[in-house]
């Protein structure tokens, strides 16, 4: 009866931990609401322009995450994020604005918005600290089967 106790209080420990270590990495990301993007590579290639996400408070259990895709020149894009797999996985995915009820329609928007678009994919976390955090995937909208890389430092 002892062992057994302990065995489903070690199964017990190991579940909270699996979990925490998704909700650990989805309270760093969404409570700091604003990040400077410092890498976005493919294949070694740094973009011209690197964007800052501006992430919107929100409840990983009770909701989808958004955050916004912005660049220098003031246009934004929606994403919804996730953090799964014990932290281990990271996705982003670009939301398109439907018609009818679409921001201003220019030359800014509609950069982010296609940088989001290709950007759009299911991730590996590299590092996740505090402060800064890296992923790395091949699994991305625009550039499938290529090396894809995102850097991001807490501003």
């Amino acid at each position: 009866m002892k062992k057994s106790l302990i065995a489903i209080a070690t199964g017990t420990i190991f579940l909270l931990g699996a979990c925490n270590k998704t909700k650990i990495n989805s309270k760093r990301f969404m409570k700091a609401g604003e990040w400077e993007v410092t890498e976005l590579s493919v294949e070694g290639v740094n973009e011209a322009e690197l964007p800052h996400w501006k992430v919107d408070d929100c409840n990983i259990y009770e909701q989808s995450c958004m955050a916004d895709w912005e660049n220098e020149e003031g246009g934004h894009a929606e994403f919804v994020w996730q953090f799964r797999d014990k932290g281990e996985t990271f996705e982003i995915s670009y939301q398109a604005v439907e018609e009818g009820h679409s921001h201003e329609h220019d030359h800014a928007a509609e950069e982010a918005a296609a940088q989001a678009a290709s950007f759009s994919g299911i991730y590996s976390v590299i590092k996740r600290d505090k402060d800064e955090m890296e992923f790395s995937s091949t699994i991305t909208q625009g550039f499938e089967g290529q090396n894809v890389v995102i850097k991001i430092k807490k501003k």
